[in-house]
């Protein structure tokens, strides 16, 4: 009789810390999840400002063009310049967020 009642405590600790671990594990998904989805946000933010940037380059390009200035003076125009480092600043920003999606991605 001292044996089974030895095996069933045995067992329900078992059983909690088996218990245990898988809520662990869930509650740690469910973080992934949510710090994915976050990410994910960030990353369209990203993208919309990337694309607004672009647009803003194509139209000053194109007005200064029309305006009758030289192909150099729209090359080194410092609005422009600008631009094109808030482009280059905002590439380094995605391409960092995405190596972080994969380290979680990867993780699970």
């Amino acid at each position: 009789m001292m044996g089974l009642l030895q095996r069933l405590k045995h067992d329900l600790r078992t059983g909690l810390a088996t218990l245990r671990l898988g809520t662990a594990h869930a509650a740690s998904r469910a973080l992934e999840e949510t710090e994915l989805l976050r990410m994910r946000l960030e990353m369209r933010k990203l993208e919309q400002q990337l694309s607004d940037l672009y647009k803003d380059i194509g139209e000053r390009a194109v007005d200064m063009k029309e305006r009758g200035e030289p192909a150099e003076r729209v090359l080194y125009d410092t609005e422009i310049g600008r631009m094109v480092r808030d482009v280059q600043v905002l590439k380094e920003a995605r391409k960092k967020l995405e190596s972080e999606m994969d380290e979680i991605r990867n993780e699970q």
